[in-house]
């Protein structure tokens, strides 16, 4: 084994990994989620891994991404060309500008909501949710080969702040994207979660427009503090269960939100 290699498995085995990467209470909130168990959906909370120090070099090597030939035959192939622009960056905001419609179009009552299921099928119902419209997204870019994959966002000093949004790889470079505000980071030059995390000037120009419009700047700046990492790859198989509202989750949208823990968290294992 070459030596890079080695440290490369050194550091994998020392990477954080699941429901606790954020700590106890968020952990307890992601064991809860209200995605089916046995979904893609919850398989992300469970195999999550944080960005620190051990594995930041493995999370951001893009030699990893690619496409797979068999994408021509996923479901969502021939409905993503509509899409594609004369660029990379021209098709991405294409396909945000579509999610963000779908979630603004979106008005079910809370307990009515379905969750989770095939992106064909979240498509056809809408929603709201963030994993959910980023999956749709992450399928989307994907189908454009353009490869993505799912990023968790956690603001870890206030209770129930998570968020979830996604990042592209091209040429070489990770570029956050928020498939429910429509967002992309980009300025001047690409931004990745990472980056994003150690610059909230940045953070506060590229969601400029939804910070404006929705009054809620410290809630998206505070979401750029920790994050876990997911891959996707579409062209796989995955369970797309579906589900309805939990018991955890109609008592936590019911809650007056101080940025403290209400529903037993810092208690329950």
């Amino acid at each position: 084994m070459k030596l890079r290699e080695f440290i490369s498995l050194e550091r994998s085995e020392m990477m954080k990994i699941g429901f606790d990467i954020f700590g106890k209470p968020y952990g307890v909130m992601f064991r809860n989620d209200l995605h089916d168990k046995d979904s893609i959906d919850y398989n992300f909370s469970k195999k999550m891994i944080l960005l620190d120090s051990d594995s930041i070099e493995l999370l951001y090597d893009s030699s990893k991404y690619t496409i797979s030939k068999n994408i021509v035959d996923h479901n969502l192939y021939d409905f993503a060309q509509q899409f594609k622009g004369s660029s990379w960056i021209e098709s991405m905001r294409n396909i945000l500008a579509y999610t963000r419609k779908i979630v603004e179009k979106f008005n079910l009552p809370f307990e009515n909501i379905i969750f989770g299921g095939t992106e064909k099928e979240i498509i056809e119902r809408g929603t709201d949710w963030c994993t959910d419209i980023s999956r749709v997204g992450c399928a989307l870019f994907q189908c454009l080969k353009i490869p993505c994959r799912m990023v968790t966002l956690v603001n870890t000093k206030q209770a129930y702040n998570g968020h979830t949004v996604c990042e592209a790889i091209v040429d070489k470079q990770f570029i956050m994207c928020d498939f429910t505000y429509g967002v992309l980071g980009y300025l001047d030059e690409s931004y990745s979660a990472k980056s994003l995390i150690s610059d909230h000037n940045a953070v506060e120009k590229i969601y400029l427009d939804v910070i404006s419009s929705e009054n809620n700047r410290e809630y998206i700046l505070g979401l750029y503090d920790k994050a876990g990492y997911n891959d996707y790859d579409i062209t796989k198989e995955h369970n797309y269960n579906k589900s309805k509202p939990n018991e955890y989750y109609l008592s936590m949208m019911k809650l007056n939100h101080d940025g403290t823990w209400k529903l037993g968290e810092n208690s329950l294992k």
